[in-house]
This record gives C-alpha cells, sequence and structure tokens, in this order.
C-alpha cells in the first residue's frame, strides 16, 4: 500500500532542511574521531553542530568508496547515521551500468548491484554503531540519511536494520536528498510498508533521481516531495514551494523532467557537498579500484561523451518511461 502524503507541511520543511545537514556532514565526518562533535567547513551544518552532535562510530568500505557515521544528538533526541554520497556522479551518470542482484528481504526483491555492494561491505559496521547507541538512548529516534548514491544506500540500509530483532527494536526515518532509484517495486514497495517513515526529496530538475531508468525494472518508495520553484542553486524552500507526487513509478514531479542540470543535485536546502571535495561533474576518468569494483558498478573507465550527448541520452530515457508507465498496472 502506497503512503499518502497530499501536502507538505512547515514543519517538514523545516526537518528537510535539518536532516540535509546531517546528509551534508556525511562529506567530511567519516574519519572523525569517536566521541567528537559533528562539524562541518563551509558551514555546512551549523544546526547539527550546535547541537552537539557526536561521532558514536564511523564506517567505509574497502571495495567500494562508501563512508559515513552514526551519531548520537542528545539535544534532539536522535541516533543520526549519514552516507556520503559519490564524488564521481557524471561517471555513474554516463556509464548506465544498473545491473540488479537478488536481496532476500521480501520475495522477488532485487536490488542495484553497487548500492547493495556497498551496504554489505559496511552493514555490520552500522548495525553495531547504531545497536549501541540505541542501547545508551533507548528512547531516542533513529534517522538513516544522504545525499544522492548515499541516500540509495541509505534506504537498503534501513531496509535491513528495520528487519533487526523482528522488526520491534528500529523504527527508522530515512530522509534521502537527491537519491537514485535502489531497486525494484518488491523492494521499494517492502520498505515504504515497514515501521518507519520515507522522506525523498527531489529538487527541480536534478538527473540522478530519474536513474536508473523505471524501464530497467526500478522503483523509488513513496511518496516523493519536490521542490521546483527558483532556480537550480535555490537553496530557501517553504512549503508553498514544493509539491508531493505518490507511486513507486510516478512521473508526476522530478521524474517526468528533462535535462542534464547538474548544479541542482548539488543544492538541497543548501550547498550540500560544500565540507567535501565537492561533486564531481566534468568528464573525468577514474583510476582501477580493487578487483574493479566501485560504489557505483560503473566501468573504470567512463565512456568519452559530451553534455549534450548525454543529456539527449537521459531525455530519451524519460521518453521511454513515459511510455512505459503508461503500460503499466501500479
Amino acid at each position: 500500500m502506497i503512503e499518502e502524503a497530499v501536502t507538505i507541511t512547515n514543519s517538514e520543511v523545516k526537518a528537510f532542511d535539518f536532516y540535509a545537514q546531517y546528509a551534508a556532514a556525511g562529506y567530511c565526518n567519516s574519519e572523525s574521531a569517536i566521541g567528537s562533535t559533528v562539524t562541518c567547513s563551509n558551514n555546512a551544518c551549523p544546526e547539527v553542530t550546535a547541537a552537539g552532535a557526536t561521532i558514536q562510530s564511523t564506517f567505509s568500505g574497502i571495495l567500494t568508496d562508501i563512508q559515513g557515521f552514526v551519531s548520537v544528538d542528545d539535544t534532539n533526541k536522535l541516533i543520526v547515521t549519514s552516507f556520503k554520497g559519490s564524488s564521481s556522479i557524471r561517471n555513474w551518470i554516463t556509464d548506465f551500468v544498473f545491473l540488479q542482484i537478488p536481496c532476500d528481504l521480501t520475495l522477488g526483491c532485487l536490488l542495484h548491484a553497487g548500492f547493495s555492494t556497498a551496504w554489505e561491505e559496511v552493514a555490520d559496521e552500522v548495525l553495531a554503531g547504531v545497536k549501541a547507541a540505541k542501547a545508551a538512548n533507548p528512547s531516542y529516534k533513529i534517522i538513516f540519511t544522504g545525499h544522492s548514491l548515499g541516500g540509495a544506500v541509505a534506504t537498503v540500509g534501513a531496509g535491513y536494520v528495520r528487519e533487526e530483532d523482528g522488526g520491534s527494536s528500529y523504527d527508522i526515518d530515512i530522509y534521502t536528498y537527491g537519491s537514485p532509484r535502489p531497486g525494484n517495486r518488491a523492494f521499494v514497495e517492502h520498505v515504504s510498508e515497514q515501521a518507519g517513515l520515507e522522506f525523498r526529496v527531489t529538487h527541480t530538475d536534478d538527473p540522478v533521481p530519474r536513474l536508473p531508468p523505471i524501464l530497467l525494472n526500478y522503483r523509488h518508495t513513496s511518496p516523493e516531495y519536490w521542490f521546483h520553484t527558483g532556480g537550480s542553486n535555490t537553496t530557501d524552500y517553504t512549503a508553498a514551494d514544493g509539491e508531493v507526487c505518490e507511486g513507486y513509478a510516478s512521473l508526476g514531479c522530478n521524474a517526468g523532467t528533462l535535462g542534464l542540470d547538474v548544479e541542482a543535485h548539488g543544492y538541497y536546502f543548501q550547498d550540500i557537498s560544500a565540507c567535501g571535495t565537492g561533486i564531481e561533474f566534468r568528464k573525468t576518468k577514474r583510476a582501477a579500484a580493487a578487483a574493479n569494483v566501485t560504489f557505483d558498478m560503473a566501468t573504470t573507465e567512463p565512456e568519452d561523451v559530451t553534455d549534450e550527448e548525454l543529456e539527449a541520452r537521459l531525455n530519451d530515457l524519460v521518453a521511454q518511461d513515459i511510455e512505459f508507465v503508461a503500460t503499466l498496472e501500479e
């Protein structure tokens, strides 16, 4: 059953702004000392720092570049796990490698191979950090958050952690920003029906949430909160600036947009990667990773295409998705 959220409230916008700071902190706190305060350069997470949130544990993958931290926020009574997004998002878009592999969460579950691999690499570390924080603070709310590819891994991870102890202990809310589609309908439907809420935030015509395409058996969690007024780098939003779209294959919000507006991907209530090395949108070539496995499961030598060619590919995928969705009975 699809969760319904007809309108956006001002309190939700405030929460989106706040947890965007936690997502931003994922870009620069994965190597912080245990017990240290979550801090960000370039004013990327001022409210998180002011709350005195401290690092409970950190995690990082060996084969993939997934990184992040588990934190405890005594001011707001929160346990927040933040997943860093990829810095090579253009390579991921260019490669169009969207392999799916089975998952054991529910019957027929399929996940993007890269996101599944990234989660499996850090699952034990994340779960240990969350369990320790929850044991010490049993009344605190658990949040999983992330931007870009980190948002997809946050969704996958929350789906698994919610199942721990028979699903009775970890009622996790998920806040993602500019996340791609993480898996098939069986997966997103299962996650959307678990205990806990999903807040999937998108921005104007950000191209990343439009991928992987619906026609390749990918879906999003529901609902979507789409902020579409202003420009690509607009960060000051109210409830009136947003729209809610329901459905795992909805085309009414971001998924129906066109173009390669990479700047829109970097701005979610702020410059969301400001405290890190930034998000790479130029054409680049990667050094080969160990065993040729990367966070995004893309090739280590991305195809050399122009922005114009890439935009045309993305627009063609949207057109195919629109045609395909018209045939669905979802």
